[in-house]
């Protein structure tokens, strides 16, 4: 049986990889340093300017938030139904302080919650009057 030689021409010729891994580095980096990073989109709203001690007077809706409930204008209620009363307001139509909604908060209320019905606040054309509680120095 005679052996065969292989000619020249059927060695094919090898791809050098062993600076694959060098470029596949120097790429990755260059990809993190010119990535633009998304940001969260939000909205805008005016908030009013406030002063200690102030009565709310009984046209001034209220919404106010219990851990997972609703409360607008001492009425239960949820988000579809909320913001369905916010748009009867008609607050984008209405001047100054009549745009006011007071937006009271207590207990543990999830953040997506609260930046649900900022929103439908601020989408019904109202302004957002943040009511919080000052704690005295004992705590209480």
């Amino acid at each position: 049986m005679r052996m065969r030689r292989k000619s020249k021409q059927q060695d094919e010729p090898e791809v050098p990889v062993s600076s694959f891994s060098d470029i596949a580095f120097l790429l990755i980096i260059f990809f993190i340093l010119v990535t633009t990073l998304t940001k969260r989109a939000g909205f805008m709203t005016d908030m009013p300017a406030g002063q200690e001690g102030g009565q709310q007077t009984s046209k001034t809706a209220t919404v106010q938030l219990h851990d997972q409930k609703i409360v607008f204008n001492e009425k239960p209620q949820e988000m579809d139904e909320l913001r369905k009363a916010l748009s009867e307001l008609k607050l984008q139509e209405k001047e100054g302080d009549a745009k006011i909604v007071m937006l009271e908060t207590t207990g543990n209320v999830p953040y997506q919650r609260y930046f649900e019905v900022m929103s439908a606040i601020s989408n019904a054309g109202g302004v957002i009057a943040i009511v919080s509680e000052e704690q005295d120095e004992d705590g209480g």
